[in-house]
């Protein structure tokens, strides 16, 4: 049965109608080719590793935001310096293709005009451009990299899977003498050291913690005090996003930089207005008609008072029994839908209903829905299906590996085969044995 709650704004009345969620699953994730399935409690481990040997519960209770941390014992160290893998220069030449017209530079002092980026034949020629780009003092940031390794994909999707926020990794490759001008970054970032020396300055003062849009900027970055921290292979490094830091190449060297944004109050709010403006035509309405007049005048009529109105109904439905909970379950479906594609494994003319599935390596989905309809969530999408699908699609969520056969509910084996089909498509789930 809906309860229905009112609140009037601006004359208008808004209603509430409390929808029945499912209890939503812990972000699923695999890794490698095994069977071990690595739901959040493993995705905490492969963090964990990451880290070590700094706890997970100091790193995210008394670190994270907060300051900058440097890992430089031997627990995890050989582990990090194999993200990219045995030859990480190999590894970066191999994917020419794709980075050279994407490449990225900074040099602090360079000798000449950054390099012209285009279309490149092979590695041979890809490995020459970026001889060009060193020769000249500019370290090269390659973006995108993520998918460069098994190691660091599962990384990028453990924390994805924590943190139910976007995660990105790029990948820094200087020549010995290079030197980045002092700077901040916009997102929090891990980095590791894969090959070679670098030393960093980083600011010791207190983040700001600045948003993503750029306000007024002040002229040039300076740092007045800082810790300095030299950085070998396996090492690894956390800023919290605006920590201003400046970069030294000590010896030829390449660190891979894991950018992410842990879900902030402001999120949280805005997660909150999307949530009221779903149910709510008001919100959705427009005020600006003449916007740019108003702007132009300074004098926004009646805008301020929908404003306040606006306000203080979200305040009024915050307090509410569910209805933060239900916008962030919202935002955390959103968010997964939004993340970076799965590459799919399918052979549909394969498969019967013996066929073996399980869950794709890199899979993370979120599982949740009203009174009609599942909202099943994953990195590149949504399946929306009929409530009547609940054990079927439970049974997925929750199962590492079975038969299409296995599929339970009260649903034909074409429907089995159906489903399976369409999570194959989806990179879900994969055919076990390939």
């Amino acid at each position: 049965m809906e309860e229905e709650k009112s609140r009037k704004v601006g004359g208008r009345p808004l209603i509430y109608r409390e929808e029945v969620n499912l209890t939503p699953f812990a972000s699923s994730h695999t890794r490698g080719k095994g069977n071990a399935q690595v739901n959040l409690d493993q995705a905490e481990k492969i963090v964990t590793q990451l880290l070590a040997p700094l706890p997970l519960g100091r790193f995210l209770d008394e670190i994270l935001g907060k300051t900058f941390f440097f890992v430089g014992d031997a627990a995890g160290r050989d582990w990090r310096a194999a993200l990219l893998g045995g030859d990480p220069e190999d590894a970066i030449l191999a994917d020419y293709a794709r980075l050279a017209p994407h490449l990225g530079s900074h040099a602090a002092a360079p000798t000449g005009p950054i390099p012209t980026l285009e279309a490149l034949g092979d590695a041979t020629a890809f490995k020459a451009k970026i001889d060009a780009f060193h020769a000249r003092g500019y370290t090269v940031r390659l973006p995108a990299m993520r998918a460069i390794n098994p190691a660091l994909e599962t990384v990028v999707r453990a924390l994805e899977a924590m943190f139910l926020v976007p995660v990105g990794a790029e990948v820094f490759w200087s020549r010995g003498g290079a030197c980045a001008p002092a700077h901040h970054d916009d997102f929090d970032l891990i980095v590791a050291q894969i090959k070679g020396t670098k030393r960093w300055y980083i600011s010791t003062d207190r983040s700001e913690l600045p948003n993503v849009w750029r306000g007024i900027p002040e002229g040039e970055e300076m740092i007045e005090r800082f810790a300095v921290v030299d950085i070998a292979p396996g090492n690894l490094l956390y800023l919290p996003r605006g920590t201003k830091h400046r970069v030294d190449a000590t010896s030829d060297a390449i660190h891979v930089s894991i950018g992410f944004t842990p879900v902030t109050l402001r999120e949280a709010l805005i997660a909150c207005i999307d949530r009221l403006s779903d149910i709510e035509r008001p919100l959705r309405e427009s005020i600006g008609e003449r916007m740019a007049r108003q702007s132009e005048s300074g004098k926004f009529g009646n805008v301020p008072a929908h404003v306040r109105g606006g306000v203080a109904a979200l305040a009024h439905y915050c307090g509410m029994d569910g209805f933060v909970a239900d916008a962030l379950q919202q935002r955390a479906s959103q968010t997964v839908g939004k993340l970076d594609k799965l590459r799919p494994s399918m052979a549909p003319a394969r498969l019967t209903l013996a066929s073996r599935l399980r869950q794709n390596p890199l899979c993370i989905h979120h599982l949740s829905g009203n009174q009609a309809r599942i909202d099943f969530a994953y990195p590149g999408g949504h399946h929306y299906l009929h409530r009547g699908a609940e054990e079927a699609i439970s049974f997925v969520a929750r199962t590492q590996s079975f038969r299409a056969r296995d599929i339970p509910g009260a649903v034909g084996d074409e429907v089995r085969l159906a489903l399976a089909e369409r999570l194959l498509a989806s990179g879900i789930l994969e055919l076990e044995g390939e």
